[in-house]
């Protein structure tokens, strides 16, 4: 669920932020305007681990694109 709230809110709520987050991202606003996106420690070590897993799978289709990958079975043999 999205879920946004001014600066004012936030703090009014910050003691109790972490439990009523969970995973969900809170979007806060200033001045009636996006100004932030609060999420909790863990929901912020997920997305970076996806990002990061989404990176190296890029890269690898781009290795595979320009050659410099080798069949599966050329490399267990190796090791």
């Amino acid at each position: 669920m999205i879920e946004i709230a001014s600066i004012s809110d936030m703090k009014a709520r910050a003691a109790n932020l972490h439990d009523e987050l969970g995973y969900d991202p809170l979007f806060v606003t200033q001045n009636g305007r996006e100004s932030l996106v609060v999420q909790t420690h863990e929901a912020y070590a997920e997305v970076q681990e996806k990002l990061a897993f989404m990176e190296l799978l890029i890269t690898s289709r781009k290795d595979v694109k320009r050659g410099r990958a080798e069949p599966l079975d050329d490399f267990l043999e190796s090791i």
